[in-house]
């Protein structure tokens, strides 16, 4: 079954009327989820109002429904952005959080999302947060929801803060690189005062490496930044994803600065990487057991890691969580989800 909910009312009402439910809005980032089984869809596309944009203030409100595409637009009109990366609807973005932040100093959903209106299991409604940016009432619930798959509660509206569009923006590529220039270039610009707004590192199947991002910020640092690191002015980046393999599988990890060596050492010979500057990896592997060893290995070198693509089966097999941070998980969904409703 089906919920196509268009008002908060509504959505109280389908959980209540479900004995399990899945969360869906745009319903792009599903295949890297588990089969639902039987539960009802509770698909909350419909909930795609922009209800609030206060330029002024650099916040708006809008439905989890809302799409990417349409608040670029409606922000545009106002020289404002979102400032991460992204795309699908809104709930969506914050609920996956595929990326995080594009680059050390970038924005990342969670730094962007404010507060926001929402449902427990059985209907209860609740906020959590505020639409200003300078709030201290409360504990950020809200924050729970970046990253949560939409296993904890269900969010209906969100309060987001919004930046200026930079003066200047440039996207760049280097290309053809080896495993050695391609690391000593992707630290230099990490570590730069003011790095790309967007970097990435990605490693292609026959093991070259490119060097992709962008520069924003006043024209003449634009300008600068491009001629003294030697970067060649692009297009922007197409897919912020990597396709899954023929049978194969794509993890995505988290893993910090110092084991970025280590973990190019431990890359199979012909397998695809994407590397984020704010850390997030994605990994594409030709078979379930390339994938296996890959995250036997990747727990040796304390880089978490999660199936993300591949047989539904297998999805959300991932490195061995902290004991804390899973006893700290399961209290939580306990304490949101005591019946275990969500999907």
């Amino acid at each position: 079954m089906t919920a196509r909910p268009t008002n908060t009312d509504e959505v109280a009402q389908a959980l209540r009327a479900a004995r399990r439910v899945r969360i869906r809005a745009g319903g792009s980032r599903q295949e890297r989820r588990a089969d639902p089984g039987d539960a009802t869809i509770l698909d909350v596309g419909g909930l795609d109002t922009i209800e609030r944009l206060d330029a002024p203030d650099q916040t708006c409100t809008v439905g989890v429904g809302v799409t990417r595409a349409a608040l670029d637009a409606a922000l545009a009109e106002h020289d404002l952005e979102l400032g991460c990366l992204g795309g699908g609807t809104i709930g969506g973005l914050c609920a996956s959080d595929p990326i995080g932040a594009a680059a050390p100093t970038s924005p990342s959903p969670r730094s962007l999302l404010l507060g926001m209106d929402a449902l427990l299991a059985d209907g209860t409604a609740f906020r959590s947060g505020a639409r200003v940016v300078k709030n201290v009432a409360g504990f950020d619930l809200h924050k729970l929801f970046v990253g949560s798959q939409g296993r904890l509660f269900v969010a209906t509206r969100l309060h987001l803060r919004l930046r200026p569009r930079p003066r200047a923006a440039t996207w760049f590529v280097v290309s053809d690189l080896d495993a050695p220039a391609a690391q000593q270039r992707f630290t230099t610009l990490r570590n730069l005062a003011t790095p790309p707004a967007v970097l990435r590192l990605a490693r292609a199947a026959d093991g070259s490496f490119t060097l992709e991002g962008k520069v924003a910020g006043r024209p003449n640092f634009v300008r600068d930044m491009l001629t003294r690191h030697e970067l060649v002015e692009a297009q922007p980046i197409g897919e912020l994803h990597l396709p899954t393999p023929t049978g194969g599988e794509v993890l995505g990890g988290l893993l910090t600065p110092s084991r970025l060596p280590a973990l190019l050492a431990a890359v199979p010979a012909a397998a695809r990487l994407l590397l984020y500057g704010g850390g997030r990896f994605e990994l594409a592997l030709d078979a379930p057991a390339t994938s296996d060893a890959m995250l036997t290995a990747l727990a040796d070198l304390q880089v978490s890691a999660t199936i993300l693509h591949g047989a539904s089966a297998r999805r959300g097999l991932a490195t061995p969580t902290d004991p804390g941070q899973l006893r700290l998980a399961e209290a939580l969904s306990r304490a949101l989800d005591p019946d275990g409703k969500f999907a």
